[in-house]
């Protein structure tokens, strides 16, 4: 049984975290961080977590702790990834892993050199359905393949994760945060890597930051090209 800690709980953890530990059969929550000792104490009560801590350090270092899921805010990810492989804990990051490539990198490297794994929160290519659709392209039932579409909107203006449209906090528009799963879901079913990519955006009158952004991408076996959107303005997912 591989004790967990979250090192970061919010809403996500309330909404899909919890609920999946509790049908967890090899994982268990043990442990939770957030800033404030109290809120993390009464989280810790409701959802019958046995230990609470006030930073995401405590958490870490806890011997009652045998690995970490970070699920801060975006901007987040790469010094808490980074933190918990220094107390030598394996890490399960949330997407987006990162806010660039070069941060990305740097925790890959990290890892190695720690000799501890590093995953990333892509959950869709762990779907039933995802893996009957990649097996039934890879036995050609759909011929030669040239062109996939995958979208992903939500409600963000009146998102209740507040941070969500505070670029300096969420590092990006919609790509960036459900759009790389339209990506990583693609990679999985074509079982094959980007080659190039185009990509545009409107802007967002309220925030600045891209609204309603698609990326075309090419890949580099047979040239497939698929286009990926993230949307979070007002249309519903």
């Amino acid at each position: 049984m591989v004790r967990f800690g979250i090192f970061g709980f919010g809403l996500h953890a309330v909404k899909r975290l919890v609920p999946g530990f509790r049908r967890a059969q090899k994982a268990r929550l043990v442990a939770l961080s957030r800033r404030e000792l109290e809120r993390a104490r009464s989280s810790a009560r409701e959802f019958d977590v046995p230990l609470a801590f006030a930073s995401g350090e405590a958490l870490c270092r806890s011997p009652e702790v045998d690995a970490v899921l970070v699920a801060t805010p975006n901007a987040c990810h790469r010094d808490d990834v980074l933190l918990a492989l220094q107390c030598g804990k394996p890490v399960l990051c949330e997407k987006p892993m990162a806010l660039n490539a070069g941060q990305c990198r740097e925790m890959i490297a990290a890892a190695r050199g720690a000799g501890l794994p590093l995953g990333v929160a892509q959950v869709f290519r762990f779907c039933e359905s995802a893996h009957r659709i990649r097996a039934r392209l890879a036995e050609g039932a759909v011929g030669n393949l040239v062109f996939a579409r995958a979208e992903f909107s939500y409600q963000g203006r009146r998102h209740p994760r507040p941070w969500i449209n505070d670029a300096a906090v969420a590092g990006g528009g919609p790509i960036l945060d459900v759009g790389v799963h339209c990506i990583d879901a693609l990679r999985f079913m074509l079982n094959d890597e980007v080659a190039a990519v185009h990509a545009a955006g409107v802007a967002d009158s309220e925030t600045g930051d891209a609204a309603n952004p698609s990326a075309s991408m090419t890949y580099g076996e047979d040239n497939d090209s698929d286009e990926s959107e993230g949307n979070n303005g007002d249309a519903d997912s």
